[in-house]
């Protein structure tokens, strides 16, 4: 569902990529990017769903999830 923007990133060598989806209720934490242009991904994908502690270590945190709240289901 999320490729675009990720790609976008990882071809710019940004360490670490946050995605917190409300619908989901959850993050996914994309880190280790890798490759060039429309090639370029993320090697590494981390998910923890919405109360779960998320390990950032670009940051060297962790991100406390527990106070992250869901949107009711709409069309997206």
């Amino acid at each position: 569902m999320f490729r675009l923007k990720p790609s976008m990133y990882a071809a710019g060598q940004v360490d670490a990529y946050l995605i917190i989806d409300p619908f989901a209720a959850r993050c996914v934490l994309l880190t280790e990017p890798t490759g060039s242009g429309e090639a370029a991904r993320y090697q590494v994908e981390r998910t923890a769903k919405f109360g779960d502690p998320l390990p950032v270590e670009a940051l060297d945190i962790t991100l406390d999830t527990s106070r992250f709240r869901t949107l009711p289901d709409s069309p997206r």
